[in-house]
């Protein structure tokens, strides 16, 4: 994936980005909000707001009736849970495309250009 490794600082210097391994398992996700921040004086969105969660289909058991029962019960409704919340500026959503592209591709080349 493309992810710049060095950032411009002062004094003509160079700092190195480094990763750290991320604590715990990955957690799946897939659903997405998405909030546009508040208009700055010139009337334009501060950031967007990026919200990450997961919803799981309901655990249904016995017979047709049960799961029918089951499933009033919910309401009709399925909650997601949320996973995490992030706050990305114009520029930064441009970086978060380009590194979402490439990983498809890569991902459909992985699977022999099938998407």
């Amino acid at each position: 994936m493309s992810d710049p490794s060095t950032l411009p600082a002062t004094n003509h210097t160079t700092l190195r980005v480094v990763w750290q391994e991320p604590e715990g398992a990955a957690l799946p996700c897939n659903q997405f909000a998405v909030t546009l921040g508040l208009p700055t004086q010139d009337g334009v969105p501060e950031a967007v707001y990026l919200t990450v969660g997961s919803v799981e289909p309901p655990l249904l058991f016995g017979t047709e009736e049960d799961m029918r029962e089951q499933l009033e019960r919910t309401g009709g409704e399925l909650m997601v849970k949320p996973l995490g919340r992030y706050v990305l500026t114009r520029g930064r959503i441009d970086e978060l495309i380009k590194v979402l592209q490439s990983a498809a591709q890569t991902f459909d080349q992985a699977k022999g250009g099938v998407k």
